[in-house]
């Protein structure tokens, strides 16, 4: 791709994830007129707070990625536009997570009316789709000739860390479609940390 093409595509896919993140705000938020809604705004700082780092957790792999491959081809292209259409889909059941989280912290049990664990369910196959996008982004990055022998390596490692952000994902919907186990699916990302820290420390970064 020509330079211009890459910085427009950049500057779209820079735009799209502000955008999501602009309807996080729009979700959590609101006008603090009165106590109650005082009350809602402040329990959705930090339901927010985890809705904006996931989306940047996303948008700096973009970043790290494009770093990584350079300029890049027409595969390199319809993968960023694919990433752009999931974020803004995605956005919707991580927004009714970050709501229904919001609630639960001023006690209030009615705002989600659907099934919780149709909730967690959308939501992992959602988390699961753009994982394995971003998985599949660093493997093209594999592709660019240039890369000397640590870039390979960074590239390889970040794609198996988000083969097992993946596969968190894919437990944690499939865990949701069972009733009664399925209170417990979210949980599953707590062990992110753990599993992503024990792979760090063991994948060899450099030769």
């Amino acid at each position: 791709m020509t330079p211009e093409t890459i910085k427009r595509v950049d500057n779209f896919t820079d735009a799209s994830f502000a955008f999501a993140v602009s309807l996080m705000v729009v979700g959590a938020g609101g006008s603090a007129a009165d106590a109650a809604t005082l009350e809602s705004a402040v329990a959705a700082i930090p339901s927010f707070a985890i809705g904006f780092a996931i989306i940047a957790m996303f948008w700096f792999s973009h970043v790290r990625w494009r770093a990584l491959r350079g300029a890049g081809d027409i595969r390199s292209l319809l993968l960023t536009l694919l990433l752009v259409f999931l974020v803004l889909i995605y956005i919707v059941p991580l927004r009714s997570m970050a709501l229904s989280f919001a609630a639960f912290l001023v006690g209030d049990r009615s705002a989600y009316r659907g099934s919780m664990g149709q909730l967690f369910t959308i939501y992992g196959f959602g988390f699961t789709a753009m994982s394995v996008l971003t998985a599949a982004l660093f493997r093209d990055a594999l592709r660019n000739e240039a890369l000397d022998a640590g870039k390979r390596r960074e590239a390889a490692g970040q794609s198996w860390i988000w083969v097992i952000l993946s596969v968190t994902g894919l437990a944690s919907a499939a865990l949701a479609m069972i009733p009664g186990p399925h209170f417990y699916a979210p949980f599953l990302y707590a062990t992110l940390p753990v599993s992503i820290g024990l792979f760090s420390w063991r994948w060899r970064w450099t030769n």
